[in-house]
Protein backbone atom coordinates (compact mmCIF):
# COMPACT_ATOMS: atom_id res chain seq x y z
CA UNK A 1 0.00 0.00 0.00
CA UNK A 2 2.78 2.30 0.54
CA UNK A 3 4.18 2.02 -3.05
CA UNK A 4 0.77 3.04 -4.23
CA UNK A 5 0.53 5.87 -1.83
CA UNK A 6 4.14 7.33 -3.38
CA UNK A 7 2.63 6.85 -7.06
CA UNK A 8 -0.08 9.09 -5.72
CA UNK A 9 1.56 11.84 -4.37
CA UNK A 10 3.26 11.76 -7.57
CA UNK A 11 0.84 12.34 -9.65
CA UNK A 12 -0.59 15.20 -7.67
CA UNK A 13 2.38 16.74 -7.60
CA UNK A 14 3.02 16.32 -11.17
CA UNK A 15 -0.92 17.30 -12.15
CA UNK A 16 -0.27 20.76 -9.67
CA UNK A 17 2.68 21.65 -11.57
CA UNK A 18 1.41 21.35 -14.92
CA UNK A 19 -1.82 23.12 -13.73
CA UNK A 20 0.56 26.27 -12.56
CA UNK A 21 2.64 26.00 -15.80
CA UNK A 22 -0.74 26.28 -17.72
CA UNK A 23 -1.56 29.69 -15.57
CA UNK A 24 1.73 31.14 -15.87
CA UNK A 25 1.65 30.61 -19.66
CA UNK A 26 -2.27 31.10 -20.59
CA UNK A 27 -2.66 34.83 -22.31
CA UNK A 28 -4.15 37.32 -20.30
CA UNK A 29 -7.66 37.72 -19.60
CA UNK A 30 -9.17 40.38 -22.19
CA UNK A 31 -9.73 40.98 -25.72
CA UNK A 32 -6.31 40.86 -27.63
CA UNK A 33 -6.00 43.69 -30.07
CA UNK A 34 -2.97 43.77 -32.97
CA UNK A 35 -0.48 47.05 -31.68
CA UNK A 36 -1.59 48.49 -35.15
CA UNK A 37 -5.36 48.16 -35.05
CA UNK A 38 -6.59 51.32 -36.62
CA UNK A 39 -9.95 50.82 -34.52
CA UNK A 40 -8.28 50.87 -31.21
CA UNK A 41 -5.73 53.70 -32.44
CA UNK A 42 -8.92 55.39 -33.22
CA UNK A 43 -10.85 54.85 -30.41
CA UNK A 44 -7.70 55.87 -28.32
CA UNK A 45 -7.21 58.85 -30.03
CA UNK A 46 -11.10 59.89 -29.46
CA UNK A 47 -10.61 59.40 -25.60
CA UNK A 48 -7.61 61.59 -25.51
CA UNK A 49 -9.67 64.41 -27.47
CA UNK A 50 -12.47 64.61 -24.98
CA UNK A 51 -10.42 63.86 -21.88
CA UNK A 52 -11.00 67.30 -20.97
CA UNK A 53 -14.47 66.39 -20.50
CA UNK A 54 -13.11 63.70 -17.73
CA UNK A 55 -10.95 66.26 -16.24
CA UNK A 56 -14.13 69.02 -15.66
CA UNK A 57 -16.30 66.02 -14.53
CA UNK A 58 -13.34 65.03 -11.65
CA UNK A 59 -12.74 68.77 -10.59
CA UNK A 60 -16.76 69.69 -10.51
CA UNK A 61 -18.15 66.49 -9.32
CA UNK A 62 -21.62 66.27 -9.34
CA UNK A 63 -23.77 64.14 -6.62
CA UNK A 64 -24.49 60.83 -8.82
CA UNK A 65 -20.97 61.00 -10.47
CA UNK A 66 -18.40 58.08 -9.35
CA UNK A 67 -15.86 55.75 -10.20
CA UNK A 68 -13.59 57.92 -11.99
CA UNK A 69 -10.80 56.11 -14.05
CA UNK A 70 -8.36 56.11 -16.60
CA UNK A 71 -7.16 53.24 -18.10
CA UNK A 72 -3.40 53.75 -19.04
CA UNK A 73 0.28 51.75 -20.21
CA UNK A 74 1.57 50.04 -16.84
CA UNK A 75 4.47 49.49 -18.70
CA UNK A 76 4.82 53.30 -20.34
CA UNK A 77 8.56 54.53 -20.17
CA UNK A 78 10.10 51.18 -18.52
CA UNK A 79 11.97 49.95 -21.43
CA UNK A 80 10.12 46.95 -21.45
CA UNK A 81 8.59 45.75 -24.82
CA UNK A 82 5.12 44.80 -24.08
CA UNK A 83 2.14 47.47 -23.04
CA UNK A 84 -0.06 46.66 -20.51
CA UNK A 85 -3.09 48.76 -20.48
CA UNK A 86 -4.80 49.09 -16.91
CA UNK A 87 -7.41 50.75 -15.37
CA UNK A 88 -6.42 53.13 -12.50
CA UNK A 89 -9.65 54.71 -10.44
CA UNK A 90 -9.36 56.98 -6.68
CA UNK A 91 -7.80 59.50 -9.89
CA UNK A 92 -6.32 62.57 -8.29
CA UNK A 93 -4.12 65.35 -9.90
CA UNK A 94 -2.10 67.88 -8.55
CA UNK A 95 -1.50 71.83 -9.03
CA UNK A 96 1.98 70.35 -11.07
CA UNK A 97 -0.37 68.11 -13.22
CA UNK A 98 0.71 64.74 -11.43
CA UNK A 99 -1.75 62.37 -11.70
CA UNK A 100 -2.08 59.51 -8.78
CA UNK A 101 -4.60 56.20 -9.18
CA UNK A 102 -4.63 52.88 -7.71
CA UNK A 103 -4.45 49.76 -9.68
CA UNK A 104 -8.39 48.37 -10.21
CA UNK A 105 -7.35 45.04 -11.45
CA UNK A 106 -4.70 42.37 -11.20
CA UNK A 107 -1.51 43.53 -13.27
CA UNK A 108 0.27 41.21 -15.34
CA UNK A 109 3.22 43.34 -14.52
CA UNK A 110 4.39 41.28 -11.94
CA UNK A 111 6.40 44.74 -10.27
CA UNK A 112 2.78 46.06 -9.85
CA UNK A 113 -0.02 44.78 -6.86
CA UNK A 114 -3.93 45.41 -7.96
CA UNK A 115 -4.84 48.33 -5.68
CA UNK A 116 -1.04 49.98 -5.55
CA UNK A 117 -1.14 53.71 -5.91
CA UNK A 118 0.78 54.62 -9.24
CA UNK A 119 1.76 58.03 -10.69
CA UNK A 120 0.24 58.53 -14.52
CA UNK A 121 2.15 59.61 -17.11
CA UNK A 122 -0.25 62.54 -19.06
CA UNK A 123 1.12 60.54 -22.42
CA UNK A 124 0.27 57.11 -21.39
CA UNK A 125 -3.21 57.83 -20.93
CA UNK A 126 -5.33 55.72 -23.55
CA UNK A 127 -9.09 55.88 -21.91
CA UNK A 128 -11.11 57.43 -19.29
CA UNK A 129 -14.39 56.75 -17.90
CA UNK A 130 -16.77 57.72 -14.89
CA UNK A 131 -20.66 57.23 -14.48
CA UNK A 132 -23.26 59.82 -13.70
CA UNK A 133 -26.16 58.89 -12.47
CA UNK A 134 -25.31 54.97 -12.96
CA UNK A 135 -24.96 55.71 -16.80
CA UNK A 136 -21.11 55.67 -18.23
CA UNK A 137 -19.16 58.51 -19.55
CA UNK A 138 -15.91 57.75 -21.96
CA UNK A 139 -14.78 54.34 -22.01
CA UNK A 140 -13.74 54.53 -25.55
CA UNK A 141 -12.08 51.19 -26.00
CA UNK A 142 -14.50 49.83 -23.81
CA UNK A 143 -17.33 50.88 -26.65
CA UNK A 144 -15.15 48.99 -29.28
CA UNK A 145 -14.85 46.22 -27.49
CA UNK A 146 -18.59 45.65 -27.06
CA UNK A 147 -19.04 45.38 -30.35
CA UNK A 148 -16.54 42.85 -31.16
CA UNK A 149 -18.27 40.98 -28.79
CA UNK A 150 -21.18 37.99 -28.65
CA UNK A 151 -24.76 39.64 -28.30
CA UNK A 152 -25.11 38.39 -25.23
CA UNK A 153 -22.16 39.50 -23.70
CA UNK A 154 -22.33 42.94 -25.49
CA UNK A 155 -25.79 43.33 -23.86
CA UNK A 156 -24.68 42.22 -20.37
CA UNK A 157 -21.93 45.19 -20.63
CA UNK A 158 -24.33 47.86 -21.98
CA UNK A 159 -27.02 47.00 -18.97
CA UNK A 160 -23.35 47.24 -16.11
CA UNK A 161 -22.69 50.11 -17.98
CA UNK A 162 -26.57 51.82 -18.26
CA UNK A 163 -26.33 52.07 -21.67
Amino acid sequence: MLPCMKMLMIAIAVLAALWLLRRYLSPPAGMVFDLDDARVAAAKQQARDTLPEFWAALQDARPGDTDFGLKFDLNHGLGLPDRELIWATGISRDDQGQIQGQLANPPVNRDFASGQQVTIAPEAIVDWCFFRNDVAHGHHITRLMIELSSPRDAAQARKQLGW
